[in-house]
């Protein structure tokens, strides 16, 4: 008798819980009336998120448009601009800050912008062949901003197109081509002392379509350099050299990574990174035959 009693009080105490809940229920929708009639009204709580206005940042921020002409280029003395000027702002405020950054360029090149501040940007010139990407952020008079990237490909327009740079500066790297059948430091071999814009006559006497051109010879930086070709000989193998020069710098780390990029008909068909050392070598990288239109690691 002591047990059943004391299993009472408990079940008293459930069934007088329940009954006030059940007044606070409404007896046909079984909802909470008392919740339902107070919490709709002023309640930041049943709001969401439809209702919200728009974020006001994003109602005055600028809209930046970019975009780069002449695109694609001849690396590397055809220039480029990039332009700013279809960038605006919806809110009517002025654009005061237009402001440009190179964010991405082939590997091993040293190109840059001339100047970072503008609605355009021109005489900008790659060096090497490949994507070139830069970045414009426009900032309006309220400090908002906003950005945009052009992409300018650089695509060599000679057939034959050899391309070298390198890791460490202060040491003086000369790319070298060779004619079929040439001798290193001869007419026949394209490099510095002799082939600075077109100085040679290989192939067709009087043809410059089939002579090489030096066009860049970086003596302290890290490169680039490039030998090219309009128009090669129709058969035939060429052979590039890098020639680690004595005299120009001093042999500062020892050794020196060293790149070489060979494109035929604007397509990179060739790469290869070596490890130079040694003042005053000739390291040959690769030989190329025209006809086949194959290049052999050396």
């Amino acid at each position: 008798m002591f047990n059943r009693t004391f299993l009472l009080i408990p079940l008293i105490a459930l069934s007088c819980t329940e009954y006030e809940l059940t007044q606070k229920l409404d007896p046909e929708l079984g909802e909470d009336t008392e919740n339902t009639e107070t919490e709709g009204e002023g309640d930041p709580i049943a709001d969401t998120a439809e209702d919200d206005p728009e974020d006001p940042v994003n109602e005055s921020a600028p809209v930046a448009d970019c975009s780069v002409a002449p695109n694609p280029v001849t690396p590397p003395f055809q220039a480029a601009t990039f332009d700013g000027s279809g960038s605006y702002d919806p809110s009517g405020s002025e654009i005061v800050m237009y402001l440009w950054e190179l964010v991405e360029q082939p590997e091993g090149s040293s190109a840059s912008l001339p100047y970072s501040s503008g609605i355009q940007v021109s005489d900008f010139y790659a060096d090497l062949a490949g994507e070139y990407i830069a970045e414009l952020t426009v900032t309006n008079a309220l400090g908002y901003s906003d950005s945009c990237r052009a992409n300018l490909e650089a695509v060599p327009v000679q057939s034959l197109w050899v391309e070298m740079f390198w890791q460490y500066p202060d040491e003086d790297m000369d790319l070298h081509l060779l004619a079929p059948g040439g001798s290193l430091e001869t007419d026949q071999d394209c490099y510095y002392a002799n082939c600075t814009y077109n100085g040679l006559d290989w192939g067709q006497p009087g043809i410059a379509e089939d002579d090489p051109s030096l066009d860049i010879d970086d003596i302290p930086g890290t490169g680039p350099e490039n030998i090219n070709i309009y128009s090669p000989q129709s058969n035939g193998t060429y052979t590039v050299y890098v020639h680690d020069y004595q005299g120009s710098t001093n042999d500062v780390y020892g050794t020196n990574e060293v790149t070489v990029n060979i494109y035929l008909n604007s397509t990179l068909v060739w790469t290869d990174t070596r490890t130079i050392s040694g003042e005053d070598t000739y390291t040959p990288f690769a030989s190329i035959n025209w006809a086949t239109q194959t290049v052999t690691p050396l």
